[in-house]
């Protein structure tokens, strides 16, 4: 899940439909959610309240790169 939706920040990156704050936040965002699983992983066991929390970041970071990526704000071509 994590890769496709680095995929999908590529693909606005790419499209021009990111600009490049919104690429470095949501990029950001998806570090914090990385750091989240390895934490919670570093036990060898993930719990179900660490899944959840891991779960609901990665819904908000989904629901973010939609936004961010279908909003009227483009990346100028020069």
């Amino acid at each position: 899940r994590e890769t496709r939706q680095e995929r999908r920040i590529e693909a606005g990156i790419n499209r021009g439909a990111l600009t490049p704050k919104e690429a470095r936040r949501l990029e950001r965002k998806q570090n914090r959610i990385d750091r989240l699983q390895n934490r919670a992983e570093s036990d060898g066991r993930v719990s179900r309240k660490e899944a959840h929390k891991i779960r609901h970041a990665q819904n908000q970071s989904s629901r973010a790169i939609a936004r961010k990526t279908h909003n009227p704000r483009r990346m100028r071509h020069r």
